[in-house]
């Protein structure tokens, strides 16, 4: 089921309610706005609105807000469709509460591929869709209530991996770059978690890793849209596109986060300012209440990063790593997201 409410860095999507008649009313009784969109008359009337209001389904449809303020609507039920108030055009809001909302839909491993359309004409619209990775599929028509005919329309459609290719997961911090891992980061990823130093703090990766292994599993990590990835932590500058380390996110229903750094980056505060950014935006991007993470007892400066990043120690137990002789004590630590405002 998805969910009612979805959060951007700049938006909350939410269900329509009643008390959104006047903003609704006065956006769509706009006859620029009308225009493009096929369902909507011209004039706009509290009657109309009643109706919206009744067709409206939390999880299907949701208004676009910022900071309290209505600024449009989106929807999925099945095929994606927006608008937005006239104040709040050339802001690229349709595009964030669309990429919110896709993301959602996609979450679900069985989902389907989305469809779309814009009238001829509405070159905002298809700028839009093509961005999300929308192409085109044919030509049609449909009648617009608010001309009273019927007009030619470019019909769309968004596929899981075509989306995930448009919108890769890119996060630039202070001093650093966090992107997918390509096939050209299988060597530098290899050397690193083989190092025992690093290796041993680690739990997956055996000192006898073969550059093979590393390299199907760097594949492994490509971006698609959802957990399980990874991505490089990259210097800014002139050393840009140089692995210093790696950090991920393990799945939506187990949202452990995982990370490390190359051992000559250490004290430069690299890692909390990683960690950090990291947990605010991906629990922004996939809508999570909290992220998990684990780290052993004998790596003090791994769980001052998580609490610095707002983790709380939850517990203790035993955990075991491939460079590592049986079970060790680790920490668990947990990150709720923190409420909107």
């Amino acid at each position: 089921m998805r969910r009612a409410v979805l959060t951007t860095a700049r938006l909350t999507l939410r269900p329509i309610e009643a008390g959104d008649a006047g903003a609704v009313i006065a956006a769509l009784g706009d006859y620029d706005t009308a225009q493009w969109l096929r369902p909507i008359p011209h004039p706009y009337t509290q009657a109309d609105f009643a109706a919206l209001l009744q067709l409206c389904r939390p999880g299907n449809h949701w208004m676009i807000t910022r900071a309290g303020v209505c600024l449009g609507l989106i929807s999925l039920e099945p095929a994606l469709g927006y608008w937005l108030a006239p104040a709040a055009r050339g802001q690229g809001y349709s595009a964030e509460a669309a990429r919110a909302v896709l993301a959602a839909h996609f979450a679900d491993p069985g989902a389907e591929t989305v469809e779309s359309y814009y009238m001829l004409g509405n070159a905002a619209s298809a700028e839009v869709l093509t961005g999300l990775g929308f192409v085109p599929t044919r030509k049609d028509t449909v009648f617009a209530e608010a001309r009273g005919a019927e007009v030619p329309v470019q019909r769309m459609a968004l596929s899981r991996m075509a989306f995930a290719a448009a919108q890769p997961l890119v996060i630039e911090t202070a001093r650093l770059r966090l992107d997918p891992l390509t096939a050209a980061d299988a060597a530098p990823f290899h050397a690193l978690v083989t190092r025992p130093e690093v290796g041993r703090m680690l739990f997956r990766f055996p000192a006898d890793w073969s550059l093979t292994a590393a390299q199907e599993f760097v594949a492994g990590c490509a971006w698609t849209g959802t957990p399980p990835f990874r991505l490089g932590i990259r210097l800014k500058g002139d050393a840009v596109g140089a692995l210093i380390g790696t950090i991920g996110l393990a799945a939506l229903d187990s949202p452990e986060i995982f990370y490390f750094l190359a051992p000559e980056q250490a004290g430069q505060g690299f890692a909390s300012e990683v960690v950090a950014d990291f947990s605010r935006q991906v629990t922004r991007y996939f809508g999570l209440p909290r992220l998990t993470a684990e780290v052993f007892t004998d790596n003090p400066g791994s769980a001052r990063v998580l609490e610095k990043a707002g983790f709380r120690q939850t517990g203790t137990g035993m955990g075991a790593s491939e460079q590592r002789e049986g079970l060790s004590p680790l920490w668990h630590y947990e990150r709720l997201t923190p409420p909107e405002g």
